[in-house]
């Protein structure tokens, strides 16, 4: 019997890009709210303006290579009613629009904050793009919900909750396709981790554009006779404080995974859960070990950086043998 949930596909060749699928979302979603407006710097089409001005093109705004002021005006739009989404690299997003994103955080303003081309996995850009830090630097602004989607089918699922939520969020995106995961009756809620495969040995929590990796990892991990846990980890803040806890209880050992720094990040998140509740258990963290990134294909990338799904297998065996000698 298959411990593989039914909101899972079974066939995983169906590569997507996020980028594609946010498009389609909220351009779906702004013909039922005249609300929303998306706000841009620079940035290119397929990732955010050329779709959706096609259609709305008195809904969306051009500010230029200017992350700070989009946020600014976002903040502006937000208070006179509106819902803007604004677009820039996730990079310029914490590096130049930081203070403006705590402000509005701060404001509990209606803005929702798309952050494109995030982690390691930007593979032509180096380590001048490649966002490690934005996990460490967003998680800690009160009242800042932080969203990572897995695949397509998550990402629209997200940009729909984005907008039902009532304040600040941001949606991380990342540059290569993923293979979809989801099928369309996945039922996606903010705060609450999906478990993607059920499991007793190990549990492993991962996000964004690794829970792929992951994934095979417990597909060969099965194969072996290791019984995993896999939970997706879409909403890194607020954190789901709680599958953390159970799984610990019913698994007795935890690995982590994430594309970007493990300091601060998912991994460290996590490690805050266990350290408050006074829980001992074996625990690994797959991601960058706080080194930054160079350019190189995206499989090259995830083989240097320790990212691929080997990795995570060899993190899952290493907790599994401290966990049967404690």
């Amino acid at each position: 019997m298959s411990r593989y949930r039914d909101y899972v596909r079974e066939d995983f060749n169906n590569y997507l890009n996020v980028y594609q699928a946010y498009n389609e979302a909220i351009i779906e979603l702004a013909k039922y709210n005249e609300r929303i407006v998306l706000l841009y710097t620079d940035f290119p089409s397929d990732s955010a303006g050329e779709f959706f001005r096609k259609y709305y093109p008195h809904r969306i705004y051009d500010v230029g290579i200017a992350e700070g002021n989009m946020i600014t005006l976002a903040a502006g739009l937000a208070a006179a009613g509106l819902i803007p989404f604004t677009h820039c690299h996730g990079i310029f997003a914490v590096g130049r629009a930081y203070n403006q994103i705590r402000q509005i955080a701060y404001d509990k303003l209606n803005v929702k904050i798309v952050m494109c081309n995030c982690g390691m996995l930007w593979p032509f850009m180096g380590a001048s793009h490649q966002l490690i830090e934005d996990l460490a630097a967003l998680r800690a602004i009160p009242n800042l919900v932080i969203l990572s989607p897995a695949d397509a089918v998550e990402t629209k699922k997200i940009v729909k909750a984005a907008l039902d939520y009532e304040g600040p969020v941001v949606i991380r995106l990342y540059n290569p396709p993923v293979p979809t995961i989801y099928k369309d009756n996945y039922h996606y809620v903010i705060g609450k981790a999906t478990i993607i495969r059920e499991g007793t040995d190990v549990a492993v929590f991962a996000t964004g554009v690794l829970v792929y990796e992951a994934l095979i990892a417990t597909k060969i991990l099965e194969k072996e006779g290791i019984d995993v846990r896999l939970y997706d980890v879409h909403t890194i803040k607020p954190l789901d404080e709680s599958s953390v806890l159970n799984a610990v209880k019913e698994c007795g050992a935890v690995v982590t995974v994430e594309d970007g720094n493990i300091y601060g990040g998912l991994g460290g998140a996590v490690a805050e859960v266990l350290a408050e509740n006074y829980v001992i258990v074996p625990f690994k963290r797959v991601g960058v070990r706080d080194v930054f990134g160079r350019s190189g294909g995206v499989e090259d990338l995830k083989e240097f950086y320790g990212l691929s799904a080997k990795y995570i297998i060899s993190a899952v065996k290493e907790v599994l043998k401290l966990k049967r000698k404690t």
